[in-house]
């Protein structure tokens, strides 16, 4: 069987508990008879983190396809100072160092497009706050970056900009709805069974 490893923050998810709300679980289910799905063992986060844990994260495993994204994380902006979490220089600087590390497993990449979010919703408990326009420029720079590297280019923003964001995002503006995370996963899955192998 086929193996993808599906690597992201808390929209990808995961198939232990910190990833419960993802759609990795239904593209597992949708896969079973066809691939082995893998995540990571912990909620990816920004490009930072996702740049500095690798290794760590993907050891010597063997993968087909690795499909990957980070951003949501990036754009975090404090209140405060509205500084960025992940200045969009230093972004597009990790993008180029993962698709560079990546590229040597050999592996079949996909890049994920990062999903809309819902300007002033936000989790009460969470202090920061995102905007959909930083989501446009970020994915502006990982389109050229991923274009420039032969990169197949999966646009989840879209699907959901199609389906409708109120009906696809959840009240805090970022995670899913069922309905969200039930399209996502028919994207990823369409993806995944377009990626061609030699027999």
């Amino acid at each position: 069987m086929k193996t993808a490893m599906l690597m992201g923050d808390s929209i990808t998810g995961g198939l232990t508990d910190w990833g419960r709300r993802g759609y990795a679980r239904l593209v597992q289910d949708g896969l079973a008879s066809e691939w082995v799905i893998k995540t990571l063992p912990e909620n990816g986060g920004d490009s930072r983190q996702l740049r500095s844990n690798l290794d760590h994260w993907l050891g010597d495993q063997h993968v087909d396809v690795i499909h990957f994204n980070c951003g949501l994380h990036d754009i975090r902006r404090s209140p405060g100072t509205m500084t960025m979490q992940v200045p969009l220089e230093e972004y597009a600087a990790n993008l180029h160092h993962i698709v560079s590390w990546l590229r040597r497993r050999g592996a079949t990449l996909i890049w994920a497009r990062t999903t809309p979010v819902l300007d002033g919703h936000r989790h009460p408990s969470k202090f920061f706050v995102r905007f959909n326009a930083d989501v446009d420029a970020y994915n502006a720079v990982a389109d050229d970056i991923m274009a420039a590297a032969a990169i197949t280019i999966n646009d989840l923003h879209g699907a959901v900009t199609a389906a409708g964001m109120e009906q696809c995002l959840s009240e805090d503006g970022v995670h899913m709805t069922p309905l969200g995370t039930h399209i996502l996963s028919v994207k990823v899955i369409e993806a995944l069974r377009a990626v061609p192998f030699t027999r």
